[in-house]
């Protein structure tokens, strides 16, 4: 049977779900009761809020006009959607380790992430309950999601070159169209500037793998540039328990290896910018990725010989002006190609029955223009147009094609010194093979006094429907070329404490009702084609917050509470939690320093997943501790030594594909 998304709407609880309830209900109680007493203090507070406040801005630095992509202004906050709540993870904390970008994204609240493997192999995201599909994203703002479906390959983005990674949580159609139901993960890569930097780093450890990374990036004048390359091989060839099958039956486990897991990946940056006047820059970049790996397939059924290959092309050129003829309006134009090809050959027919090679190639050329006019001092519009074409061909698709293009209308107003931001955004997409939707959002932001914000959104979003659903015919799977779009209603509210560098915590009430859900049915036979028949609803509560009240230790965690509950029609399905969406994930750091030494600690954790829609299947719950040391004995240099999976823990986040145990890394890093 093929994967189904269960998502769903609305919720009318039953007898059997007693927790989900008082849970919830005391959840709303004291989010009805934060934002009362809130309320009261903000009121007299905010008309005086102008008299100690910090001077106001520039109308010319309000909008930071050439900067189109999610940048943070403030700590955890959109320069696009200052009220949407926001985890910014720089990757400079990592300086001198061995991760991947799934382990990098575990630790934002209101994400779960589920990997089909070890490092570096195939892994998705999921923000609030939603499914990987339902989730946009970007590497220097443009599109990954591929219009065959099945959500992004987190681990097909190199960390080597990643700056930072922005996750907005929550319904974001009203920026960034179709798909950003569950919300946005905007990768940002490294840039040169300056004086010339240059980095590499050496990695070796278990299962035969290996890391080769180097970068070099610079400036002179009014150019700039950026170049870096990585190598990934592993062997993945880890042992695991291997339950035969029967889970409930411990007699006939024994200890496996995991075969046919290997992956090897190739990846180059390049990047260079020219501002041949101060109020205009040029830039122009192409990020090159190849993978080469193994398949090894469900632990009950095994391919040891199916096979596949990843090749991704991302050239994009820009231009952005600031103040050109009229002082207080900027923009910026980018056009960029997506180019995707994957090959599969499984010659055997271990995963279909059948002998199958599978050849597909997607391109998608893109075009995008913004304008921002800053209205004054205490105001901000900015208006978006967004073309492209998605042809598909190859893979038993039929050789689809796909114009979508885009307007968006956003304000931001600014009032007493940046106490109070109010956001609104409108968007209109429009889908050649589908039909046409608005996609509206609002925001507010209060700051009554420097240490305290508090947030709320309201908006909807949708999903279009992917080739994969519309078009693809093969085997027991056929498509539906009537379906709609997936829709959202959504909320969220909550507040932000911070006293910074020493202290900052947040914590956020979320609430999404969704329908017409895509599932797939089993109709004619033995057949299966997907219907607009699901509906859920996603409740939660998220927490972070983050300390370094002493130089010598930071701590910081995330904790996240998701009832996914499925409200499409059935006695076996009605009010129980969607399959793959946990309730409970957890993560937690703490981080050391004493001279040159650098430890460090981290643990995540999975409450048990439901892997049935009737519930009556569970994966067991994970708690993984990793932990290691990183020693710079000058500027220049570090030496990192960790163990990830510190207590051998034989656990899964997907049914049938199992994750490593125990495993040690060592990192050489230097700089210059």
């Amino acid at each position: 049977m093929p994967p189904s998304p269960t998502d769903s709407f609305f919720l009318t609880r039953e007898p059997d779900v007693p927790t989900a309830r008082s849970a919830l209900t005391l959840i709303r109680r004291l989010a009805a009761l934060a934002i009362g007493c809130l309320t009261l203090l903000v009121a007299p507070a905010i008309p005086h809020a102008a008299d100690d406040a910090e001077p106001e801005p520039a109308a010319a630095e309000a909008p930071e006009p050439p900067v189109v992509t999610v940048t943070a202004r403030r700590l955890n906050e959109s320069l696009e959607d200052p009220a949407a709540f926001v985890d910014v993870i720089r990757l400079d904390q990592y300086a001198g380790r061995l991760v991947d970008t799934e382990e990098v994204l575990r630790q934002a609240a209101g994400v779960n992430v589920r990997s089909f493997g070890g490092l570096g192999s195939y892994a998705t995201v999921s923000i609030r309950g939603s499914s990987a599909d339902q989730v946009v994203v970007l590497v220097d703002g443009i599109r990954l999601n591929s219009t065959a479906g099945g959500g992004v390959d987190l681990n097909s983005i190199p960390p080597e070159q990643i700056e930072r990674i922005e996750v907005l949580r929550g319904g974001e159609s009203s920026l960034y169209g179709e798909g950003a139901i569950g919300g946005v993960v905007n990768i940002i890569t490294k840039r040169g500037a300056g004086a010339t930097a240059n980095q590499a780093s050496l990695t070796t450890g278990s299962y035969d793998t290996w890391r080769l990374a180097a970068s070099r990036g610079g400036g002179a004048g009014q150019w700039r540039y950026y170049a870096g390359g990585s190598f990934f091989h592993t062997a993945g060839d880890y042992r695991f328990e291997n339950d035969n099958g029967t889970t409930l039956d411990e007699s006939d486990d024994f200890t496996d290896v995991r075969r046919n897991n290997e992956l090897e990946t190739r990846s180059l940056l390049v990047q260079a910018g020219y501002a041949p006047i101060a109020a205009v820059d040029l830039a122009a970049q192409n990020e090159l990725y190849s993978s080469d790996a193994g398949v090894p397939g469900l632990v009950t059924f095994p391919s040891p010989h199916a096979h596949q290959k990843l090749l991704r092309e991302l050239p994009v050129v820009s231009a952005a002006w600031a103040g050109l003829g009229l002082t207080d309006l900027s923009g910026k134009t980018q056009l960029s190609l997506r180019y995707e090809r994957a090959q599969f050959r499984d010659g055997y027919g271990e995963q279909t029955g059948v002998p199958l090679a599978s050849d597909r190639t997607e391109t998608e050329p893109a075009a995008e223009q913004s304008f921002y006019y800053a209205w004054g001092e205490h105001q901000l519009w900015n208006l978006t147009g967004v073309y492209r074409h998605t042809a598909l061909a190859g893979g038993d698709f039929g050789g689809p094609t796909r114009d979508a293009w885009g307007a968006a209308l956003g304000d931001q107003a600014f009032l007493w010194a940046r106490r109070v931001t109010l956001t609104g955004n409108v968007r209109y997409d429009g889908i050649s093979d589908l039909d046409g939707a608005w996609s509206p959002k609002g925001g507010l932001a209060l700051s009554p006094w420097d240490w305290l914000t508090v947030k709320g959104n309201i908006g909807r979003s949708f999903r279009a429907p992917n080739f994969s659903e519309l078009y693809f015919n093969q085997g027991l799977v056929i498509g539906n070329p009537d379906l709609a779009p997936e829709r959202a209603l959504h909320f969220d509210g909550g507040l932000q404490l911070s006293w910074l560098p020493y202290f900052f915590a947040e914590g956020a009430y979320f609430r999404s009702e969704v329908k017409d859900l895509i599932e797939y049915q089993l109709v004619d036979g033995f057949r299966y084609k997907p219907f607009n028949v699901g509906r859920a609803r996603l409740e939660g509560l998220e927490l972070s917050t983050r300390t370094e009240a002493t130089r010598y230790l930071a701590l910081s965690g995330a904790y996240t509470l998701t009832y996914a509950i499925d409200e499409t029609p059935g006695a076996n399905r009605r009010g129980r939690q969607l399959p793959g969406r946990p309730r409970h994930v957890g993560f937690g750091r703490a981080t050391g320093t004493a001279g040159i030494f650098s430890p460090f600690v981290e643990f995540n954790y999975v409450a048990g997943n439901y892997v049935t829609p009737a519930n009556t299947k569970l994966l067991p719950e994970r708690r993984l501790w990793n932990a290691g040391l990183v020693v710079s004995p000058d500027e220049h240099a570090r030496i990192g030594w960790e163990m990830k999976n510190l207590a051998d823990e034989r656990v899964v986040d997907v049914r049938g594909f199992p994750l490593p145990g125990r495993s040690v890394y060592l990192t050489f890093d230097y700089s210059f």
